[in-house]
């Protein structure tokens, strides 16, 4: 399970993206207390396990009810598979009324604590508020647009100083159109890296208005143009075309319908060369900060009339559909990320960089996939001894002790490669082992000829070794991790994955594989 924000704090702490992990640290606790009150894991526990029947169980709207899912799924509170969610091990002790652990009440009676919390500035200061800081009553609807615009152009120079490094290995021209672009932070920092050329500033006119008295100098606005508008109706010149189109934080404000009507309008607005800059936070990506996405995702739908983050695989997919064949994404160093499209060739291919396979690897089906060094994967010669004295297995697989690879061969072969991938998921053994095969195969296609699994645990593709010592399958089998000397506890607790003993047959069992990527 990855690590929550709070768990990574650190005084040498250089950027925002901390202090921002903590603003929106509610957001996990909401969603527990919801999840308590809707009686979700109780109802999973009784077997409503699909989405169809866990929302007539809990009197829940199916759609949004998903939405919830997904980041429980992400919290590691429920796992989905084939079909069906389930309840984690500490879901399923601690968060169902009735079994001898359960805790829900407690963990409610810590919402029912929030008032007090909320005062916390009343109990500090020496004079109390006469009203809530973030909140305040008298606040007309331009204020509150002024308050808003203001605080995500802060949010947005911050991201433009990643968005810009990206793309100074793309090629692309002016003129540049910024779609949604608030106070227009991006494209600002986007037009200064070019000595001529302009930026369109494309907003609604409240939020223009707020630009306004954002920047009130005339300086600030140099060679940057507005139009007052709504994007979804708004017709442009004919023949009206830009290099670039950045759509920052836009897409997320329209549910999938109109979120991919409006990126065809978009792309129908590129020049045939020209390049599209899409930034959001994407419930697919993991990034700095997992669970982001699909956190973000259920604040939309709070707080939006019908707004939803969108995967960006399926951004990806709208986009080579419409003709943009070369598409791009990139976790951006904070929480969110960019994908970058263009009917060109874009200088880089970022798809097939180790990052992107971490994507690939959950798409195939693990739970979980981390990138480590190959000089962290631990190795030892007392792991085959282990094979040897505690296996039942122990000279019944070809793949295991005392056949396979030796120690020393093992840690010459890692010797030849620079990096690794580390797969988690669960059983059954054969259809873990066939996903390995899958990342295996997919790895070399794109160009790894050197990609090699190791399986976990014997090797399953055969109920029973011949008996003559010859493998009939040599191209589905392959080595497991412990039978060729690897630690795969001391390497998992390098990856940053929590792998302990299962000590009885309901504990959740994880199973861990290795892929050698170069």
């Amino acid at each position: 399970m990855s690590n929550l924000f709070f768990q990574k704090a650190d005084p040498a702490h250089l950027d925002f993206q901390y202090l921002e992990d903590l603003s929106t640290a509610y957001w996990y606790s909401e969603v527990l207390f919801a999840s308590i009150e809707l009686k979700l894991f109780m109802f999973l526990d009784q077997g409503a396990a699909t989405i169809e029947s866990l929302a007539e169980a809990a009197g829940c709207r199916k759609k949004r009810l998903k939405r919830l899912l997904n980041v429980l799924e992400s919290l590691n509170l429920v796992y989905y598979r084939d079909g069906k969610f389930c309840n984690s091990q500490s879901a399923g002790i601690y968060l169902v009324p009735g079994k001898s652990g359960y805790m829900g009440d407690f963990f409610l009676y810590r919402s029912y604590m929030k008032p007090r919390w909320e005062a916390i500035v009343d109990q500090v200061a020496l004079k109390s508020r006469q009203a809530p800081h973030v909140a305040a009553q008298d606040d007309n609807y331009e204020k509150k647009t002024f308050k808003y615009v203001r605080a995500m152009d802060i949010l947005a120079k911050q991201k433009a100083l990643e968005i810009i490094e990206l793309l100074e290995e793309i090629g692309w021209e002016t003129p540049i159109l910024d779609i949604g672009g608030g106070a227009g932070a991006v494209s600002r920092a986007v037009i200064k890296t070019r000595q001529r050329g302009e930026a369109l500033l494309f907003e609604i006119p409240e939020v223009i208005q707020a630009a306004k008295r954002i920047y009130p100098d005339e300086s600030s606005w140099e060679r940057i143009k507005t139009i007052e508008g709504d994007f979804r109706n708004y017709r442009f010149d004919s023949g009206q075309k830009f290099g670039m189109i950045l759509m920052n934080n836009f897409l997320h404000a329209y549910d999938s319908d109109d979120a991919h009507d409006l990126l065809l309008k978009a792309v129908d607005l590129l020049l045939p060369d020209g390049l599209l800059v899409i930034h959001d936070y994407f419930p697919d990506r993991a990034g700095r900060s997992p669970h982001k996405g699909v956190l973000y995702d259920l604040s939309m739908m709070l707080n939006t009339y019908n707004g939803a983050c969108h995967d960006a695989s399926m951004i990806s997919e709208w986009l080579k559909k419409s003709g943009i064949s070369r598409v791009a994404i990139q976790d951006l160093g904070t929480d969110s990320s960019v994908v970058i499209a263009s009917r060109k060739d874009i200088g880089f291919n970022l798809e097939t960089g180790y990052e992107e396979w971490i994507y690939k690897a959950v798409r195939a089906g693990f739970t979980k996939a981390v990138l480590l060094p190959v000089e962290k994967i631990v190795t030892g010669d007392w792991v085959r001894k282990k094979c040897r004295f505690g296996c039942a297995l122990y000279g019944k697989n070809l793949q295991c002790p005392p056949y396979g690879m030796k120690s020393k061969e093992t840690q010459d072969l890692l010797k030849s490669y620079k990096c690794s991938l580390l797969l988690e998921g669960s059983p059954p053994g054969r259809e873990f082992h066939k996903r390995l095969l899958l990342m295996e195969k997919k790895a070399f296609l794109a160009g790894y000829h050197k990609a090699l699994v190791f399986g976990a645990g014997h090797c399953p593709v055969c109920s029973k070794c011949p008996e003559d010592g010859i493998c009939k399958y040599p191209e589905k089998a392959r080595p497991s991790m412990e039978g060729s000397g690897i630690d795969v506890y001391s390497t998992a607790k390098n990856a940053g994955i929590s792998l302990k003993p299962v000590a009885n047959k309901n504990q959740y069992v994880k199973y861990i594989g290795l892929l050698l990527l170069e």
